[in-house]
This record gives C-alpha cells, sequence and structure tokens, in this order.
C-alpha cells in the first residue's frame, strides 16, 4: 500500500508496438490502406465489457465498408452501436462494446493509466500508456503476454515544478487523488477501490470516479505537452 501524505505520484511513459492476438491488427493485415484509431474507451469492468469510440480511415470506400463488415462479425465485438460515415475525409467512425478481458485497453486500467492508442496499422497496434510508476514492472511483464512487443521505449516523466501541475487540479480533485493514492488505489492489484475512496471521503462512487477521471486527463495534458518528443 502507498503510504506517506507528502508523496508524490511519479509516473512512466510507456511506447511500444504489438501484435495483438485476436484483435483488430488482423483487420488491417487484410486492408492494407486501412489505419484505425481509437478516440474513447470507458471500461465496465464488472459487467464484462468496454464501452469504445474508433475512427477508421481509408483512401478507399471499399476498405471502408469491409472494415465495418469485419467488425460486426469481430469476435471480441459485442455490439456495435452506432455508425457514422465522413465521406469527405474517407472516414467511419463507430461506437461499440467489446469484451474486457484480454484487452489491452481493459489491461492499462487495471494499471491506473491513462492511455492513448496512436493508431492499429498494418497489422500493428502503436501505444502510448502513460502509469503510475510504481505499476511499470507488473505492466510489462504482462503486456508480453498479449503478443510480440517491438520498439518499446521506456520514459520517467521527472517535472521540476509540481505546483504546476497541481495548479491544473481543483482542491476537491487533489484530496482525492491524494486519498486515493494513500488507500493504494493506484496499486497492483488494488489496495482499494472506489467504494473505500468514497467512505474516507464521504462522496458517492460515482464523483470519486469523475473527479479521478478528471484528475488523470489533466495530468496526462500536462505530460503531453511538456514531455512529447
Amino acid at each position: 500500500m502507498a503510504s506517506g501524505s507528502g508523496g508524490t505520484l511519479d509516473f512512466v511513459s510507456l511506447d511500444f508496438k504489438i501484435t495483438h492476438e485476436g484483435c483488430t491488427t488482423a483487420l488491417t493485415s487484410d486492408v492494407r490502406d486501412l489505419v484505425i484509431r481509437m478516440v474513447y474507451c470507458h471500461p465496465f469492468r464488472d459487467r464484462g465489457y468496454n464501452w469504445v469510440v474508433v475512427e477508421a480511415k481509408a483512401r478507399d470506400q471499399s476498405s471502408l465498408s469491409k472494415y465495418v463488415a469485419n467488425m460486426r462479425k469481430h469476435g471480441r465485438v459485442r455490439s456495435i452501436l452506432d455508425t457514422k460515415r465522413d465521406v469527405k475525409n474517407s472516414s467511419v467512425r463507430l461506437s461499440l462494446i467489446e469484451g474486457y478481458e484480454g484487452m489491452i485497453s481493459s489491461l492499462a486500467y487495471e494499471m491506473s493509466a491513462v492511455q492513448k492508442l496512436e493508431t492499429v496499422q498494418n497489422g500493428e497496434e502503436t501505444w502510448r500508456v502513460i502509469i503510475p510508476a510504481i505499476n511499470r514492472n507488473t505492466f510489462v511483464e504482462l503486456i508480453n503476454l498479449y503478443g510480440k512487443v517491438v520498439n518499446f521505449r521506456a520514459r520517467s516523466l521527472d517535472y521540476h515544478e509540481p505546483a504546476e501541475i497541481a495548479s491544473r487540479l481543483t482542491n476537491r480533485e487533489r484530496d482525492v487523488l491524494r486519498v486515493a493514492y494513500e488507500l493504494g488505489y493506484f496499486e497492483f492489484p488494488k489496495d482499494a477501490h472506489l467504494k473505500d475512496i468514497a467512505q474516507k471521503t464521504n462522496l458517492s462512487i460515482s464523483t470519486i470516479n469523475e473527479y479521478i477521471r478528471c484528475s488523470q486527463r489533466k495530468i496526462l495534458a500536462f505530460f503531453i505537452e511538456n514531455f512529447t518528443a
């Protein structure tokens, strides 16, 4: 369990490519001009699925049609909720429900990550995952079980002015993030869950979840702005 009320939560950025068996990488192997980008992902671990929004682009409209057809019968996809085509930009955006188990986005969530999937192209996924440094070794060990990892790079995200990032968070966000860290919410496996933080702070679980997610987005924005090559 994390301890000490005055400590900082250090992060590490992991950049890598992976050929992920059973995922959408196979679709881009068959359709060579297809590029897929994750727009949004919200995990529902207790329900066993992720809600995901993805955008696919291709020079040929027939490639996009083939992609959508393949996604409808993909083993990982439980349901496609919405499909929006943009003929002008030669793209299609899908809102879908996918299984939780075995997905890199789910692993990143388990590691308390703020993650960004750059692209899926030519049979490979390109990831940037920003996670608490305490979870780095566990993530690296597990991700190698998901597929062939190449071009792996790890960078410690050190900053000289902690007050700058702290100023981006509201007082309540900082308080909730500190309690979550001290209780061990960011450990793997977790020493605490949202209900534990809610009991400690006298806030609802949904409110705690929103504060943590907003804090993580702000922290990610800070690191992307200051440490992205």
